[in-house]
């Protein structure tokens, strides 16, 4: 049998981990498993501790951002294929089938399933990212991003499989160049994503491989959360489209700012404005911002 590395960026996950490894580790189809803990966290380290050494933990020496830890986690690893899991994802079916797809196709970004923690509809496909699509979550909330997919249906092309929960031959995503790390948190699944596309087929298997919480590491530094998110959307439309894109997707924030403002979201005034100056700063000096530092 084929089996996959399986690499976990953390940021204060101990009780997610706690939950979740548990269940991984009995899957025959995965091999290595590492955890790259981007908050240093002693509790997170004693989780992993109690893992046998089946688990071994990488503590980053701050917080790398996302696509950073997982490139690290995925060089400190061997299998031929490489599974990247959010701490908070609970998988309750094997991953074999999954990464005999990939080990079968090096061309191949694929998913499984997930729906919320209480069920419901799978939740892990995304729309292909458009500035219409984005002026649509600023208006109508990340919802509005989701793209419907019917459970059951075999497996499908989809223009993006949540990171959360992400596997490819590892062939093709050294070929792809990793995770790009100017991306600190947020679109860096959708940039791997577009270029997986180009270069071969993004599929989602329908069936539900278990529930993702959802944000249980972003809950504990909202704040920061929200602004690397606006950074991350002006980068990203920076890096398809250029300055013209970039100030399109400026004009995307400055629309969200008044739309989360009207309808009183939690996050409050301040949080929203350091998001749009962020955003600004970075449409106009490109790569300059730095959210997680």
């Amino acid at each position: 049998m084929t089996r996959t590395s399986v690499v976990l960026v953390a940021y204060r996950s101990a009780g997610y981990l706690e939950r979740g490894l548990p269940a991984l580790l009995r899957d025959p189809a995965v091999g290595e498993v590492v955890v790259v803990d981007n908050s240093s966290d002693p509790a997170t380290a004693r989780v992993v501790g109690r893992t046998d050494g089946r688990v071994r933990y990488l503590d980053a020496g701050g917080n790398l951002g996302f696509a950073r830890g997982c490139n690290l986690g995925m060089r400190a690893t061997d299998d031929p294929v490489v599974t990247f899991l959010n701490p908070d994802v609970l998988l309750e079916r094997s991953v074999a089938e999954l990464v005999g797809v990939c080990a079968a196709d090096d061309r191949v970004v694929l998913g499984g399933g997930l729906t919320g923690e209480a069920g419901g509809a799978l939740g892990n496909v995304r729309r292909r990212e458009t500035l219409g699509v984005e002026l649509r979550r600023a208006v109508l909330g990340a919802a509005s991003s989701v793209q419907p997919v019917r459970p059951d249906t075999g497996t499908v092309p989809v223009p993006q499989v949540d990171g959360a929960f992400l596997m490819a031959a590892r062939t093709f995503l050294e070929r792809l160049g990793g995770y790009d790390e100017r991306f600190e948190l947020y679109f860096e699944d959708v940039d791997i994503c577009d270029r997986a596309r180009e270069q071969g087929r993004v599929l989602l298997d329908t069936r539900c491989y278990g529930s993702h919480a959802g944000g249980g590491s972003s809950r504990t530094v909202a704040a920061t959360s929200y602004c690397v998110f606006r950074v991350s959307r002006i980068r990203y439309f920076a890096k398809r489209g250029g300055r013209p894109a970039a100030a399109a997707a400026l004009l995307v924030a400055v629309a969200e700012v008044v739309a989360r403002t009207l309808t009183r979201q939690p996050e409050g005034w301040r949080v929203r404005w350091r998001g749009l100056r962020l955003s600004a700063r970075e449409a106009w000096r490109p790569g300059t911002v730095e959210v997680l530092s």
